[in-house]
């Protein structure tokens, strides 16, 4: 896969797919863009953009704090390095916080916001537990994703979310345990217009789980094209 530095750093990414419009697809924490494998090819007529978040997957790490606003920074030196202006963007889980950071930052290269699982507040529970476990990630050698988890750990958009005026879409699995369904209707309630499904049973990985929110992906994704 090709490599390229921008914003300081090497970066992981692969191109896929051919069309006038780009979608990035933003993994998780402790993942890479291999996550997306089997999703992609699934929505045609995009190009699709994957690519490792810093410190994680192969791209590079360095031995500062990170953030979601150094992470959202990240994409957008990596999206000019391209030559793409204007692109979706897509998210899980901590990728889905790097979107909403993406968005409020750099607006005029959002085109729509895809959130997967994911959330606009860490409470004071979540802060806990996610420090508790840098220390211990730290602990074992794993630099990287301890900061990654530090950066996690607390962060609050919901109202720098009102000025997100792109088309939305919100999905989240009613059984995650990881980030329950009751913090993506709080996005919703920030995101002017914004649409929301929660799936009954499904957990943390709703798009590797179930056909019925791909199919909902792809109905959106068409709706796109036609405004």
């Amino acid at each position: 896969m090709p490599t390229i530095t921008t914003n300081g750093i090497r970066q992981n990414y692969e191109l896929t797919g051919s069309g006038q419009t780009t979608m990035v697809w933003i993994h998780g924490i402790g993942s890479s863009l291999e996550y997306w494998s089997d999703d992609l090819e699934q929505f045609k007529n995009l190009q699709h953009l994957s690519y490792d978040v810093r410190g994680m997957g192969n791209s590079e790490g360095t031995p500062d704090a990170v953030s979601l606003e150094i992470w959202a920074q990240d994409l957008s030196m990596l999206l000019e390095s391209l030559d793409i202006e204007k692109a979706i963007i897509a998210g899980s889980s901590m990728g889905g916080a790097i979107a909403q950071r993406f968005a409020i930052d750099f607006p005029e290269k959002t085109q729509a916001l895809l959130l997967l699982s994911t959330s606009s507040r860490v409470g004071e529970a979540a802060t806990a537990h996610w420090m508790e476990q840098a220390n211990e990630t730290e602990s074992s050698g794993k630099i990287f994703l301890a900061q990654a988890q530090r950066a996690v750990a607390s962060y609050n958009m919901d109202e720098e979310l009102k000025s997100i005026s792109v088309p939305t879409l919100i999905i989240v699995g009613d059984a995650d345990p990881t980030t329950p369904p009751g913090g993506s209707v709080i996005i919703s309630r920030c995101i002017n217009d914004s649409e929301l499904e929660i799936y009954p049973g499904l957990g943390h990985a709703p798009l590797h789980e179930s056909d019925e929110p791909v199919q909902r992906v792809k109905i959106w994704l068409n709706s796109l094209e036609n405004k």
